[in-house]
């Protein structure tokens, strides 16, 4: 009897296995004939009758093999791709392979949809979609951070000096970073967030030191001016991120940086020289900033 229960059970892990081979096989783009309904439903079967076994390894092992089918399309698909990539042509390609990873994950979610009802939820582990990311983020993301962070800042810093940089590329590239994050991964989007802060203080703290010269020769009002094209500037390059709050957390950098960090100095020479209706109006915008 036992043996029939294993022979029965490697047959049908064998029938998952036949499904996901022909899957991968149609999005590597090989000239395989297209799914029937009827193969579909070998595999939803499958997973629902060895789900529903009163064996109790039957679930686990599904399990196992759902999961060994997420981190194996990034061994075999993802990695060889992006290993040997860098700057612009990285990103781009960790953004193809996200849609494609993702739209795979998909398919593995509603072929092994029953595991939800029968094993995940009782066993408290990842729901599909966190699984997705989960292993996404700690083979990808984890061994191409660095090479990532780098790309993006790179296009980032290059725009902020007025070169054309690809800007649906960056947004791609930034939509991913605070989609991949999630239950049971890092979340790569705060890194990336505060490597881009931190960046920030030190672009403007190096302009600032710039930018004194007009303050000391011209006028604060002129000082001002050049300050607030600064933050225009800024902000409607930070248009296109995902998060409000990160835009908002870099307009504050920038105008404690240019502004706040030397507002008694400022206030001195303000006080000297007097300030137009314009111009007050115009310091009015950074409402918590006190010249005194």
């Amino acid at each position: 009897m036992k043996m029939d229960a294993d022979m029965m059970l490697n047959e049908k892990l064998k029938k998952i296995d036949d499904v996901i081979m022909k899957k991968k096989m149609i999005m590597d783009g090989h000239p395989v004939i297209p799914f029937t309904p009827a193969e579909k439903m070998i595999a939803y079967e499958c997973v629902y009758n060895l789900c529903t076994r009163k064996h109790r390894d039957s679930c686990s092992l599904v399990y196992e093999k759902y999961t060994n089918c997420l981190s194996e399309r990034i061994q075999e698909r993802v990695l060889p791709v992006l290993m040997d990539k860098h700057g612009t042509e990285l990103l781009t390609e960790i953004t193809r392979l996200w849609l494609e990873y993702k739209k795979f994950a998909s398919f593995l979610s509603k072929t092994f949809a029953d595991l939800d009802n029968f094993y995940i939820r009782r066993k408290r582990h990842p729901s599909h979609a966190d699984s997705m990311r989960y292993y996404f983020c700690n083979l990808v993301c984890d061994e191409l951070f660095s090479k990532l962070q780098e790309a993006m800042m790179r296009l980032i810093i290059q725009e902020r000096e007025g070169e054309q940089i690809d800007r649906n590329l960056l947004k791609k590239v930034l939509d991913f970073f605070l989609e991949a994050g999630g239950n049971g991964t890092s979340n790569y989007y705060e890194k990336l967030e505060q490597i881009m802060l931190a960046e920030a203080a030190a672009y403007y703290s190096q302009l600032s030191l710039e930018l004194e010269w007009w303050f000391w020769s011209d006028s604060f009002s002129n000082y001002l001016r050049k300050v607030d094209r600064c933050l225009n500037q800024e902000e409607a390059r930070a248009e296109l991120y995902p998060s409000q709050t990160t835009k908002t957390k870099l307009l504050d950098v920038m105008k404690y940086v240019l502004l706040e960090r030397n507002a008694k100095k400022w206030a001195q020479k303000q006080n000297a020289e007097g300030m137009e209706a314009e111009d007050r109006e115009l310091l009015s915008k950074y409402a918590s900033l006190k010249l005194e």
